[in-house]
């Protein structure tokens, strides 16, 4: 497995492209499979994906906006990072699902077809061991719960993980990438078959603690909860902390989230903001009647160094760590001066690294906040 990574700060598109692969080989033989490609608000997300298509006519093409970029050695913001593999031992299939614009379950399975074809294989060939799919979806669509819901059962016990595209934090619009398109309202799904062994990973450091509280109003579809426990919920959230309403702010949200318990797992609930009417936004699903548990903090670097070793202990060194990591993960850790090294750690478990930071994760068929996913490929 060859592979390639770049990067620019350039905050032209064209010129950050040129500037991220200039040491990428020109041998015809070389050239890669598939491009993952990540970027800020800084780069048009229709000119970076324009001209990977045209300089990479060959390649499969898959990534999205973000708030945060993930390279081996480094975190970053404001640039684009790209990593290219080249590899007879993984086949790739990339496919687009536009709009939302049909029923979750009839546009998941376009999709899981159109990926099956590109593969030649049969939907019986698919194997856990064999195959695995990663997501990209609009990170402001408001639409990953469904159809991320509903690709989990069309593949089964295939592993599934991903991100939500970010725009560094504006909240306005998030792009997918595939195939020399940019698109909004939208998800990219990359189906891999690999004979290079693999393994998934997911990561959060926070517990249910002992507060409780209700959602008694909200908006479902627009993930806005008005009331906790018959107060407004930005006022009620203040109380569990004992601050003060002016004083809730991205890294009170990144060190409190809340969590919901469901089945033995438990899963956070973050805050992306507070509304101008007092409301509490929130980064994935959220239901009326919903009891939530502010959640017990954890000591990050201690958890990571544990989720660390255990990888290590499961695979051995990994050839690529391929990570989507939650922009409040990353919010906090920057308040702590954590960032690099988190991924100073990181390197020492795998080669090579990519991704981003999110405005959400999928896992399985979840959509999460608050917790890194990662697929570690090439484990030796």
């Amino acid at each position: 497995m060859h592979i390639m990574e770049g990067s620019s700060d350039d905050t032209d598109a064209v010129k950050a492209v040129i500037e991220a692969v200039e040491d990428w080989p020109e041998d015809t033989n070389r050239q890669p499979d598939m491009i993952f490609v990540f970027h800020s608000t800084a780069q048009s997300p229709d000119i970076v994906a324009a001209c990977l298509a045209e300089r990479f006519p060959d390649a499969l093409i898959a990534g999205c906006t973000t708030a945060g970029e993930w390279q081996t050695k480094q975190h970053q913001n404001g640039t684009l990072v790209l990593l290219g593999i080249s590899t007879d031992s993984i086949r790739w299939g990339v496919s687009v699902l536009d709009r939302f614009n049909c029923p979750p379950a009839k546009a998941v399975q376009a999709v899981c077809t159109d990926l099956t074809q590109q593969l030649g294989i049969e939907w019986s060939d698919l194997h856990p061991d064999d195959y695995f799919c990663l997501s990209f979806f609009d990170g402001m669509s408001k639409q990953e719960e469904t159809f991320i819901a509903a690709m989990s059962s069309e593949l089964g016990n295939i592993p599934l993980l991903g991100g939500s595209a970010g725009d560094d934090q504006q909240f306005e619009k998030t792009y997918v990438i595939a195939n020399g398109k940019a698109y909004e309202n939208a998800a990219v799904f990359v189906l891999a078959e690999t004979k290079i062994p693999f393994h998934t990973l997911k990561h959060q450091h926070f517990i249910p603690g002992e507060a409780t509280v209700v959602i008694t109003r909200a908006n479902v579809a627009e993930r806005v909860v008005y009331h906790l426990d018959g107060i407004p919920a930005a006022d009620r959230y203040a109380q569990l902390l004992g601050l003060k309403l002016e004083e809730l702010e991205p890294q009170v949200f990144s060190k409190y989230p809340l969590i919901y318990s469901y089945g033995g797992e438990c899963y956070v609930r973050a805050v992306q903001q507070i509304g101008k009417d007092g409301s509490l936004v929130f980064y994935c699903a959220i239901e009326e009647g919903m009891v939530l548990n502010l959640c017990e903090h954890q000591d990050m670097l201690a958890e990571f160094d544990k989720a660390m070793k255990k990888l290590v202990q499961n695979t051995g060194k990994v050839r690529l760590l391929f990570v989507c990591n939650c922009i409040l993960r990353d919010v906090e850790a920057r308040g702590a001066n954590l960032t690099q090294l988190l991924v100073t750690k990181a390197n020492k478990v795998a080669d090579n690294i990519i991704g981003f930071d999110t405005y959400g994760e999928q896992w399985q068929g979840l959509h999460i906040n608050q917790t890194m996913v990662a697929l570690a490929l090439g484990c030796k």
